[in-house]
């Protein structure tokens, strides 16, 4: 074989592998929603037939053991016409505590074209999406909430859904109180099911302080999020404090007096003792 019939040889067997390529069952499209944890869910995959004759016995199967999606039910396609898009329809749920994300979907198309035998296989991925939105509660409590007096009041984060408040920012307004730290704190993200605190020392100044929080923080879709949090927090004048048990009754002042009471009994009683030595020396 000569050089020139070598080149034509392999510009042909090149020529049929990328025919081959081209021409073959193909996923055109996904339709489906963004799933959310717990939720099921009928997709459909579009498949068409770019082969120059008829296929039969069309049916995928994928590869789902990475991911928290569990497949319901399939169905399969009896025949693709040629140049023709058939719908194959998957119902497939997600778990309850599957994490938000993009999941890719690895999958192995099987056919047979009209005529042949034997089954052909393609394999491909197509991508799924899981979303989840985070659900935020907040709570405040005070350490030594007394009028008068430094403390520290404490703002609890809890992120009760099942997606993460990403960038969370929270910036405070006192009311009430006196404010000793910053009034802004860069939070980060705060994962599903957990919480963050803030710290904030203050010297309480009136009876009823409130809590004003401005709380930013981005969703699953990267969607900006801003809530205002206004919430009371409990202080006592210092008769209630010292009735309730937290502050004890400063007994400084009745310490003094009772020393000093003890150290003018000791020098009077020294003083007679002292009195008596006196005359007894002198016969009296």
């Amino acid at each position: 074989m000569n050089k020139q019939t070598k080149i034509l040889s392999l510009m042909v067997i090149g020529l049929f592998l990328a025919l081959n390529l081209i021409s073959a069952m193909t996923i055109n499209s996904v339709d489906a929603e963004n799933f959310s944890p717990g939720e099921e869910q009928e997709i459909s995959l579009k498949i068409k037939n770019t082969i120059d004759k008829n296929v039969e016995e069309v049916s995928i199967d994928l590869d789902i053991s990475e991911t928290p999606f569990v497949i319901m039910s399939a169905e399969e396609i009896d025949e693709v016409d040629e140049d023709d898009t058939e719908n194959l329809d998957i119902m497939l749920k997600v778990s309850n505590n599957a994490k938000a994300g993009d999941y890719s979907i690895p999958y192995t198309l099987t056919y047979t074209i009209k005529g042949e035998l034997d089954s052909t296989e393609k394999e491909g991925t197509f991508t799924l999406t899981i979303e989840a939105n985070p659900e935020l509660s907040y709570s405040v409590n005070a350490e030594n909430p007394v009028i008068g007096s430094k403390g520290k009041i404490k703002f609890i984060i809890v992120n009760k859904g099942l997606g993460d408040a990403k960038f969370v920012n929270i910036k405070i307004n006192p009311q009430g109180y006196t404010l000793l730290s910053a009034n802004n704190d860069y939070v980060g993200t705060i994962g599903s099911d957990d919480f963050e605190t803030m710290s904030l020392d203050v010297i309480f100044k009136e009876a009823n302080p409130v809590l004003n929080a401005e709380i930013e923080y981005r969703d699953f879709n990267n969607q900006k999020i801003t809530q205002s949090v206004t919430l009371p927090v409990k202080i006592y004048s210092n008769e209630e404090a010292l009735g309730l048990g937290i502050i004890q009754k400063n007994n400084t002042f009745l310490y003094v007096l009772i020393g000093l009471a003890c150290l003018g009994s000791w020098i009077i009683i020294r003083k007679i003792r002292k009195k008596r030595r006196q005359n007894k020396a002198q016969g009296r």
